[in-house]
């Protein structure tokens, strides 16, 4: 039986050559990838947290049509820059209920022009909503839902309505305020309006909050 032929005596034994693996290359790349996608993931949730400058603010869930009831499930809060917000951005809804006196789509900041009038009174029986006209367009600006304001006349600066609840103001060529009032004070704002029939001289005094 022949041996098995070996290396042959004074020849150098061959070294096979070692590729580097190109499966390294790859997975450097797939590693990078990943740290990349975590240091993109980590910058969205940074991004996506409340900033210091952001206020709650009211929003349309889904598409409504007007006079649609805005229930809980209608609505929802986000956090956004008060900056970006419209005039008379609600940051809750009425506690007792409201309805859309304007098409909404999902998404939509809600305000209080987009709220029907009659709505605003809810939670506050025995008041009625009356429009009190202002001469004066920055008074409509200073003030806001939710502020009490006096009434004076025009006739002798007597007040005709004392601690009114404004509901919504209208700025802009015919500024005014909606002013949730009792049924007779309503009726001495209608003398006083008569008086003056362009409201021009009707005083508003902004009352200080209740303690």
């Amino acid at each position: 039986m022949t041996p098995a032929a070996g290396p042959s005596p004074g020849r150098p034994r061959s070294r096979r050559t070692v590729r580097p693996s190109l499966a390294l290359p790859a997975r450097r790349w797939v590693a990078a990838g990943l740290a990349a996608l975590v240091v993109g993931g980590g910058l969205h949730l940074v991004v996506s947290q409340p900033r210091p400058e952001d206020v709650p603010v009211v929003v349309a869930a889904r598409a409504l049509p007007v006079g649609a009831p805005l229930t809980p499930g209608d609505t929802e809060l986000r956090q956004l820059p008060e900056a970006a917000l419209p005039a008379g951005a609600l940051h809750e809804l009425p506690a007792g209920g409201a309805q859309a006196a304007v098409p909404l789509q999902a998404g939509e900041i809600l305000s209080a022009a987009d709220l029907r009038t009659s709505a605003l009174l809810a939670g506050l029986p025995g008041r009625v909503a009356v429009f009190v006209p202002l001469g004066e367009p920055a008074v409509a600006e200073a003030l806001g839902a939710g502020d009490a304001v006096d009434v004076h006349s025009p006739v002798d600066g007597s007040v005709v309505a004392r601690e009114a609840l404004v509901l919504r103001t209208r700025v802009g060529e015919a500024p005014g305020l909606w002013l949730a009032v009792e049924e007779d004070t309503a009726a001495g704002l209608a003398a006083a309006r008569g008086a003056d029939p362009a409201g021009a001289a009707l005083g508003v005094a902004l009352r200080p909050p209740p303690p």
